[in-house]
């Protein structure tokens, strides 16, 4: 999916380009892989992500392309107009469960000021009204439960996008389909309930809890993953 989306942006020749709360670097290795000449900055605030997006960057070959820093989406430390274009792998969500819908208007208002006029802003994310499937309804379901805090809409994020100065210009659905077995679900579950609290700092609900909420749903339906994301395309005004 990722090499799916990054295909579909509009990327340009040496473009430099900002990937908000990059996580893994996943989609920012994929932006390399389509376009060579692109000139990518990672930011994350969490030093584990950190560390596994430098990981990755090197095993791919990609220190040249890639650069990855820590640093806070809320206060961006570049210049304005510093790029050309900005991206975000359902990583706006997790601004979100950390910084509340505050965190993310400042998001969207400091990645204005970084872009250069008529700049894109382009993110993935997984509103839970648009869910298709009991399976994709439980993966917004469990995701909010173990945050605490409940998905926003898409129109939430037209809303930050009007109020930063950006104009939406294209949104398309994606499709993977994919679906964890019930094995799968709980081992993905026991791991995000670690992790979620050493990345980032959150008290969230420990295994035994989820799994007595959510348990007998999927054991039914099982757990999509990133079975069905939303790509939204918008442009700064001036």
């Amino acid at each position: 999916m990722h090499k799916r989306i990054a295909s579909v942006l509009p990327l340009e020749a040496r473009m430099r380009v900002i990937d908000i709360a990059t996580g893994s670097a996943y989609f920012a290795v994929e932006l390399a892989a389509v376009n060579p000449t692109l000139k990518i900055v990672g930011i994350d605030v969490s030093e584990r992500s950190i560390r596994v997006a430098e990981r990755n960057v090197r095993e791919k070959w990609l220190d040249s392309a890639i650069s990855i820093l820590k640093m806070d989406s809320r206060r961006l430390e570049f210049q304005a107009s510093s790029f050309g274009l900005a991206t975000s792998f359902l990583g706006l969500e997790e601004i979100h469960m950390n910084n509340g819908t505050q965190g993310l208007r400042e998001t969207f208002h400091e990645v204005a000021r970084v872009l250069k006029p008529r700049g894109y802003f382009c993110f993935i994310v997984m509103p839970p009204e648009e869910t298709e499937t009991p399976a994709q309804r439980l993966e917004c379901e469990v995701s909010s439960y173990l945050f605490g805090v409940t998905l926003l809409p898409a129109i939430k994020y037209q809303e930050f996008l009007r109020g930063a100065g950006f104009t939406l210009v294209k949104r398309e659905t994606f499709y993977t389909g994919h679906k964890l077995t019930v094995e799968q679900a709980k081992e993905e579950i026991a791991i995000a309930c670690e992790q979620i609290s050493k990345i980032y700092g959150i008290k969230t609900k420990s295994f035994d809890e989820v799994w007595k909420r959510f348990g007998q749903e999927i054991e039914v339906n099982g757990l999509g993953h990133n079975s069905r994301v939303v790509l939204m395309i918008a442009r700064k005004n001036t």
